[in-house]
This record gives C-alpha cells, sequence and structure tokens, in this order.
C-alpha cells in the first residue's frame, strides 16, 4: 500500500494557512519517504476555476514523484490538460456519477483516472464538479455507484467519509469492505480521511487497499511517512 501525502492549496499557499511555499512543503515531503503526492486545487472544488493548476503543475513535474491532481475534476477534458502539464494521474469528483457517458469517458484513461466514492451516510455528496453532474449525483447510494463505476470499466476508485475528514477519527472502513464485496479485486481501492495513527495503516493495508491518502495527521506529526510506510508493507 503507497502512502500519499495531501497538500491542499488555495490561492496558491497552503490551505492549512502555513505561510511555506507549496513547493518547499512537497520538496519536504519527498525527502521524508513520500513516493507519491496528492496535490488538491481547493479553488476548482469550490468555484469550479482551477486557479492553482499551472502552480501544481510546476510541482508534479518538479518534484521527482508521481502526483496526482484533486479538486473537482469532472471532465475528461480538464483531466487531460492536468495529465498533459505533468500529472500522473487525476482523481474525479464524484460528480462524474451523474453523467454514465462521463464515467466511460473517464473510465478510458486507464490507470490515470480514479473516481471518488465521497459519501455522507452511505450517499454520494460530491464537492465540486460540474453543478449539473453535482445535482444529479448527489443521494445516490455509494454501492449503487461503485458498481457503475466497475461496469463503466473504471479502475480505481478513491473512498472518503466526508464526516470523518479532518477529524483523526479512522479511516472509513466499513465503506472499504462493502465496496469490496461490490467491486471485487478488479478495481483499485484508495481511501482518504480520517487516518489518525499506524493502526489505522495497518487496517487499511490488511484489507488490500492500494493507496492512502493522509494529511493532518502528517501535519500534526503524529508519525513519520516512514514509519507509515512501514506499517502499510
Amino acid at each position: 500500500m503507497v502512502i500519499v501525502p495531501s497538500i491542499d492549496v488555495r490561492g496558491g499557499r497552503l490551505g492549512n494557512g502555513s505561510a511555506q511555499p507549496v513547493a518547499a512543503r512537497a520538496r519536504d515531503l519527498v525527502a521524508d519517504g513520500a513516493e507519491e503526492l496528492h496535490l488538491v486545487d481547493l479553488d476548482g472544488a469550490e468555484t469550479g476555476l482551477f486557479l492553482n493548476l499551472e502552480m501544481l503543475a510546476e510541482v508534479a513535474r518538479a518534484v521527482g514523484v508521481p502526483c496526482r491532481l484533486a479538486g473537482g475534476v469532472s471532465r475528461v477534458d480538464e483531466a487531460r490538460r492536468a495529465i498533459d502539464r505533468g500529472f500522473a494521474g487525476v482523481l474525479f469528483s464524484s460528480a462524474v456519477f451523474g453523467d454514465d457517458d462521463i464515467l466511460r469517458d473517464v473510465a478510458s484513461l486507464g490507470d490515470r483516472a480514479i473516481v471518488e466514492v465521497e459519501t455522507r451516510a452511505g450517499f454520494l455528496a460530491p464537492r465540486g464538479g460540474d453543478p449539473g453532474l453535482v445535482t444529479v449525483a448527489t443521494g445516490r447510494g455509494a454501492l449503487a455507484s461503485a458498481r457503475a463505476a466497475q461496469l463503466a470499466g473504471v479502475r480505481g476508485l478513491y473512498l472518503i467519509d466526508l464526516t470523518s475528514e479532518a477529524r483523526l477519527v479512522g479511516p472509513p472502513l466499513a465503506l472499504v469492505d462493502t465496496v469490496r464485496a461490490v467491486v471485487g479485486q478488479r478495481v483499485a481501492l484508495h481511501v482518504g480521511g480520517g487516518v489518525r495513527d499506524l493502526d489505522d495503516i495497518r487496517a487499511l493495508a490488511s484489507r488490500g487497499v492500494a493507496s492512502v491518502v493522509i494529511g493532518r495527521a502528517l501535519v500534526e506529526k503524529r508519525f513519520t511517512i516512514r514509519a507509515a510506510r512501514e506499517a502499510a508493507a
């Protein structure tokens, strides 16, 4: 299981309010052992305008490890533009579940595309993307959505329970188990939100999760990236 530190960016600055330059934070994480980074354009998620794309793409090209772009992407042309600029892959908002044709187009990107399953109480709650798609997708069942992604040919899903995100209450293990029961081993599962300690890392690794995105726990220095990698091995 790959440990993927998250960097949230708003207005060209780190989303946690730190004055540290984004590129410096990325370099520090790689120096600490990160093999991949999760770069989130919060402006894109909140407004639909990817104001930080060029800056994040510079980081992705320079940092020396694969970087994923996240933050409300819901169009394949947006994803292709990001990939052309140096991102290894893109996380698509749950909004794409609002259009089966778009879901199939997302699947055409292969391993470069991961579709988010953003949930509240078992139902989709997209946090960004085309407003029309968001309206259609909101409230759809998480398990039915995971199955639809599998049938469309999507190779990776990113599971997150929005009620636990940034709260350090543990990852969504029940969601992982139920989605795995639906999609089997043919779809890679990636997880984010809630990770608080190395036991959480071990629990996810034991379930065959492909990667885990970690933000707050690393910022608060609850464990090191290298310790997390050892726990995930």
